[in-house]
């Protein structure tokens, strides 16, 4: 991919929007296109250290999976959380609190996803406080709209 498609798709993503083209132009440096299939999981509840991907194309499921991370228990069933489309984040939890990740993520159907591993993390936010804002607010506003969506759907169930 070349670097000025690499822009075209960072610059129509909700966690980089508002971004200077200054450095958008770093982010595209740190930034590589995977693909995976449907049904493929991307990260897995439990798993430590794993990137921060933007979807590009496709859509991506956020679940907690039947069998619990780590454990000899299971939960009565898969636990849907979330659909991420395109122009959004997920492992945002974990890059942000080093923590494990608290959901798996499976492909929903066949996409793309941009992948930024921790150390190109820490190099586009040290380079800069301005872009560390704007990008920590996008995540932010990402993350209550998730939460506020949720909390919907938790209300719908209960009329």
């Amino acid at each position: 991919m070349s670097s000025d498609e690499m822009l075209n798709i960072l610059r129509g993503t909700k966690v980089f929007e508002g971004i200077s083209e200054e450095h958008l132009d770093l982010i595209s440096t740190c930034g590589n296109l995977v693909t995976f299939v449907k049904g493929e999981t991307i990260i897995r509840e439990g798993q430590q250290g794993h990137p921060l991907f933007v979807v590009i194309k496709g859509q991506v499921e956020v679940v907690l999976p039947k069998q619990i991370s780590g454990q000899t228990v299971e939960r009565p069933t898969k636990i849907k959380i979330s659909d991420v489309r395109p122009g959004y984040c997920i492992g945002e939890f974990s890059l942000i609190d080093g923590k494990p990740a608290s959901a798996s993520v499976i492909a929903s159907e066949p996409c793309e996803l941009i992948e930024i591993t921790r150390p190109d993390w820490e190099k586009i936010i040290n380079s800069s406080d301005e872009l560390a804002k704007n990008i920590y607010k996008n995540m932010l506003l990402i993350v209550i709209n998730r939460a506020r969506q949720k909390i919907k759907e938790l209300d719908i169930c209960f009329y």
